[in-house]
């Protein structure tokens, strides 16, 4: 009895194992095998009081964007992802990546940064920010075969609760070069 359920177990642990596996490829979320471990890094760049770095990761069969956006004054924050596009009464503008080109997204954004609610001086509204530091977006993306450079859009801001806020950025272009697709096969 025990040797079926041991056996039984690991047929499931096995049968997961193939549906991750097909749903990573029908997703597209893979890195073709002579990539992974390797990094794409487009030139760092500031704009509107924030300084940015941009990198495309290839590990363990996927491709994720990340983007590292830092205030450079002491005290102003980043807008969060969950804000309205529209803000909050008007207030704010949302910290967004996309990807296009030789990158497709395969879901959405995310980022381990710690929320808080800022409360500007004078006004009479609570807004989504980030803590101090810097915040690391991360975006899950797919290679598009035949391209060797993606361009990655920002859209961001930065406030502080006392000194103002500072010019949004709105669709920053950032030009992630990616290489050939197969590095065992440049003409692809």
């Amino acid at each position: 009895m025990a040797v079926a359920l041991r056996l039984r177990a690991r047929r499931a642990r096995a049968g997961c194992a193939f549906v991750a596996a097909c749903a990573a490829v029908l997703t597209g979320c893979v890195a073709s095998p002579g990539e992974s471990g390797r990094t794409a890094k487009a030139a760092p760049f500031t704009a509107g009081g924030v300084a940015v770095k941009v990198r495309a990761e290839f590990r363990d069969g996927g491709v994720r964007i990340l983007a590292e956006l830092r205030p450079e004054q002491p005290g102003f924050h980043l807008y969060g992802i969950g804000l309205p596009n529209e803000g909050i009464d008007g207030i704010g503008i949302p910290t967004r990546i996309r990807a296009e080109g030789g990158l497709g997204a395969t879901g959405p954004a995310t980022t381990d940064a710690k929320p808080r609610v800022l409360r500007p001086a004078g006004l009479d509204v609570g807004l989504p920010v980030y803590e101090d530091g810097t915040v690391t977006l991360e975006l899950p993306v797919r290679r598009v075969e035949g391209a060797d450079s993606a361009q990655v859009f920002l859209t961001y801001g930065a406030c502080s609760e006392t000194g103002g806020c500072l010019p949004p950025v709105r669709d920053h272009e950032v030009v992630l070069p990616l290489g050939p697709l197969d590095p065992a096969n440049p003409a692809r």
